[in-house]
C-alpha cells in the first residue's frame, strides 16, 4: 500500500498492516479475541510482592516495619537518584504523540495550561527538567515523541518556546510510525470513493504508543543516548504534569535494577479509575488494560492503577519486543461527512512489562497523578496549574 506524498515520510511497515488486515478480513483479530482467557490474578498472590510504597517521601504512620528504617531507605534512594542525575546518567521522554483530537483538534502538548497565560504543557514539561538541570548543574537529555498529527504544530511551538530552557546540546526529537485505518471489512479508509478530499488524520493513525521503543531505538536516539552516558529514562504522557524526574523516584529505579528489574512502573491507588491495572499473567506481574479483561470483571478487585509512567533502564530496551496488536473501533466523518465506522490497529507500551522484569511503585496521585485529558478537567485543575506555573516561572 503506497501512503499519500503527505505522509510518507513516516515510518511504516506495510507488511505489518498487510497481515493485520487479513486477521481483520478472516476474523481472527477482533475485540473480543483480545480478552484473557480468565481472569489475572491479583498482585497478594505472589510470595514477594513486586510493590514498593513511594506514596510519602519520608516515613509512612502505618504499614509495618520500622519508621527509621523506611526513611533511611528513602534517603538512600534519593541519594543514588542525585548522584546519577550529577553525573549524566538520567533522561526524560515525553510522548507528545497520538491523534490530537480531545483539544478541539490541536496539539495538547501546544495548548496553555491556563487560560489567558502563554505556558503550554510542553513548556511546563521542559520547564520542569530544565530546574533540575540548573539545581544539579546536570546534563539532563530531553526527548520529545510527536506523532505525524502534532508533530509540525509542536515543532514549531518549542523554537517559539525555545524548550523552556533546556539548552541545545540536551534536545531530541523523533517521530512515531503511522498506519492506515480500515473499515470494519479491512478496507483502507484512502481506497475507499470520494476519499481524496479527507484529511490525513482521518486515513491514518498513530498505533498507540506501543511503537515507542521501537522508534526510539530505530530514529537512532536511543543509541545517541546510551553514547553520551545515559543509563535510565523516565517515559510520561505530556498531559500528565505530577510525572517528573524525582531524584528519590529515579534513585528507587536503579535500585530496582540493582535486584534485577528492567524496568519500573508508577500505580496509584484505584479511584473509580476506568483502565489499565496491574495484575499477574504467567506469574509475573504485568500491566494488563482494562479491554482486554473478560467480561463481568470488577476493576476494583486491581486496586493499582496504571499511570503510564515508566522507569526504563537503557541497555534492557535496545532490542526489539514482539507486542501484540489490538483493533480499536472510531467514528470518523465520511467522505461525504457521514459518520463513518472504522478500525485502527494499535499497541500498548504497557505490554513490554510481559517482556521485561518490572517493579512497581505506588506514588502519591496528588503530587505524581496530574492528567488532563480533556478541556473540563483543564478548568477542575486550573488553581493547581496556575500553582505550577508560579513555581516554575520564580525557578527560572
Amino acid at each position: 500500500m503506497v501512503l499519500r506524498p503527505s505522509v510518507a515520510g513516516y515510518a511504516f511497515d506495510a507488511a505489518a498492516f498487510s497481515a493485520l488486515r487479513s486477521r481483520l478480513e478472516s476474523g481472527h483479530l477482533s475485540a473480543a479475541i483480545t480478552h484473557l482467557p480468565r481472569p489475572p490474578e491479583t498482585l497478594d498472590t505472589l510470595a514477594d510482592s513486586p510493590l514498593r510504597d513511594f506514596r510519602t517521601f519520608g516515613p509512612r504512620a502505618s504499614g509495618g516495619g520500622d519508621p527509621a528504617d523506611t526513611e533511611r531507605n528513602l534517603g538512600r534512594a534519593a541519594e543514588r537518584g542525585r548522584f546519577a542525575l550529577q553525573n549524566g546518567r538520567a533522561a526524560v521522554l515525553i510522548l507528545n504523540g497520538g491523534m490530537a483530537t480531545r483539544f478541539g483538534g490541536q496539539a495538547k502538548g501546544v495548548v496553555p495550561v491556563v487560560e489567558g497565560e502563554r505556558e503550554s504543557f510542553l513548556w511546563v514539561k521542559l520547564a520542569q527538567v530544565a530546574k533540575l538541570i540548573r539545581e544539579h548543574d546536570a546534563r539532563i537529555p530531553v526527548v520529545v515523541m510527536h506523532s505525524f498529527a502534532t508533530a509540525a504544530v509542536s515543532r514549531a511551538h518549542l523554537r517559539d518556546i525555545d524548550w523552556a530552557g533546556v539548552p541545545e546540546s540536551m534536545r531530541f526529537e523523533f517521530t512515531q510510525s503511522i498506519m492506515p485505518r480500515v473499515t470494519p471489512e479491512a478496507v483502507p479508509v484512502q481506497d475507499l470513493p470520494g476519499s481524496a478530499g479527507l484529511a490525513d488524520n482521518l486515513l491514518y493513525c498513530a498505533p498507540g504508543h506501543g511503537d515507542t521503543l521501537l522508534r526510539l531505538r530505530a530514529s537512532g536516539v536511543l543509541h545517541e543516548l546510551r553514547q553520551g552516558g545515559i543509563e535510565h529514562i523516565l517515559v510520561a504522557n505530556v498531559d500528565n504534569l505530577g510525572a517528573e524526574l524525582e531524584p528519590i523516584l529515579l534513585g528507587g529505579h536503579i535500585q530496582a535494577v540493582d535486584a534485577g528489574a528492567h524496568m519500573s512502573v508508577e500505580v496509584v491507588r484505584r479511584e473509580g479509575d476506568r483502565g489499565g491495572c496491574v495484575a499477574v499473567v504467567g506469574g509475573r506481574p504485568v500491566i494488563v488494560e482494562g479491554f482486554r479483561l473478560p467480561e463481568g470483571i470488577n476493576l476494583d478487585a486491581y486496586p493499582q492503577f496504571n499511570t503510564n509512567t515508566l522507569w526504563f533502564w537503557l541497555s534492557a530496551i535496545d532490542r526489539d519486543f514482539d507486542l501484540d496488536w489490538f483493533p480499536v473501533q472510531r467514528v470518523i466523518a465520511g467522505p461525504s461527512g457521514e459518520p463513518l465506522e472504522v478500525v485502527q490497529f494499535e499497541q500498548l507500551i504497557g505490554q513490554v512489562t510481559e517482556h521485561l522484569e518490572a517493579h512497581y511503585f505506588e506514588v502519591d496521585r496528588e503530587r505524581r497523578f496530574m492528567p488532563i485529558k480533556t478541556r473540563d478537567d483543564l478548568i477542575v485543575a486550573a488553581p493547581r496549574m496556575r500553582a505550577l506555573i508560579k513555581r516554575l516561572r520564580e525557578a527560572r
